[in-house]
């Protein structure tokens, strides 16, 4: 009976984790004045691809806790964007990334 119980608290305390990450697709990325920085391609796991205005494809990994997102790999870490996502109750997710140089992102 034991079993079961801690079975059972495992999985509900791991589900929000899992619920929080962020859902995969392709995502329009503009900067704070609107230009257009590219193309975020999310995977499942964290695998991205992020593809710029020339075409030029890079991939890398985030890691997510919460709705925070911080790349561990690739041209995400290269230009130092952390940010986090949100999803709004039609199921539309953004990210919104901070650089450290304070380069405002905004992915949709």
């Amino acid at each position: 009976m034991r079993s079961p119980c801690l079975v059972a608290a495992f999985v509900l305390l791991a589900t929000p984790a899992l619920a929080q990450f962020p859902p995969p697709g392709v995502y329009k990325c503009v900067s704070e004045n609107g230009a257009n920085l590219g193309e975020l391609t999310l995977f499942v796991a964290g695998d991205y691809s992020f593809r710029n205005v020339d075409g030029n494809s890079a991939s890398g990994q985030v890691a997510s806790a919460g709705t925070d997102v911080n790349p561990l790999s690739g041209p995400l870490k290269d230009m130092q964007l952390t940010g986090m996502f949100a999803t709004d109750d039609t199921g539309k997710t953004t990210f919104r990334f901070t650089g450290a140089d304070g380069l405002e992102v905004s992915c949709r």
